[in-house]
């Protein structure tokens, strides 16, 4: 009995332990990867785009975005969500009551969802490795995911190959059934639906390809 209490008193420990470093390994924000960033993407994108329009205003073809333009995008994009965001948060000021603080706070879910700090994008042969950083709970942390996209069904689609918070690995099982839940769950759904007119989106050759229907 006294070697299985020896036992049990040791393995609490050894978990304890796993846990701190895997905690440790999770709150520990790695470097952002160094990746292309093209100041003028908008402007490029938008004359990629004309460049593909038919006569009758459709857009027919392929559209290849490089690793530069595909993260000025997105930065320009971030850019403008915070300013509109900011601007809602100025615009909805209104002086506290005390039945509003002594309320319990009606929050939607998107007020709650973790803020998106920063993304970075690295593409590479057919694959995409995204570095996102988001704030939880006053906290920052960094998720580094990298898979292949696709189009299936009119929606858009990642398989994993490898997933890191902070800067502990998790499991494959547990990235496949994590990612399914994300893109399959009916609340996220629609929040993958590509365009019509998209009929694929790939990365290929170190460049992001849309085709057009």
């Amino acid at each position: 009995m006294s070697k299985i209490r020896r036992f049990y008193k040791a393995f609490r420990w050894v978990v304890l332990a796993v846990l701190i470093a895997a905690l440790f390994m999770v709150l520990r924000t790695p470097e952002p990867p160094a990746v292309a960033v093209s100041v003028d993407a908008p402007q490029r994108v938008e004359q990629k785009v004309r460049r593909l329009a038919t006569p009758d205003g459709r857009i027919a073809g392929s559209l290849r975005l490089d690793e530069g333009e595909v993260n000025g995008w997105i930065q320009s994009s971030l850019k403008a969500q915070s300013q509109s965001r900011r601007g809602s948060d100025t615009g909805r000021q209104q002086p506290i009551s005390n039945a509003a603080l002594s309320a319990p706070a009606d929050r939607s879910a998107a007020e709650v969802q973790s803020n998106v700090r920063d993304i970075k994008v690295h593409l590479e042969g057919d694959q995409v490795t995204a570095y996102v950083l988001f704030d939880l709970h006053g906290k920052d942390l960094s998720l580094t995911l990298s898979g292949h996209l696709s189009a299936q069904d009119g929606y858009l689609r990642l398989s994993p190959t490898q997933m890191s918070l902070g800067s502990m690995p998790i499991p494959r099982a547990a990235l496949e059934r994590a990612i399914g839940s994300v893109f399959d769950a009916p609340g996220n759904r629609e929040q993958f639906r590509l365009p019509p007119n998209v009929r694929d989106l790939r990365v290929d050759k170190g460049d992001l390809v849309v085709t057009f229907r």
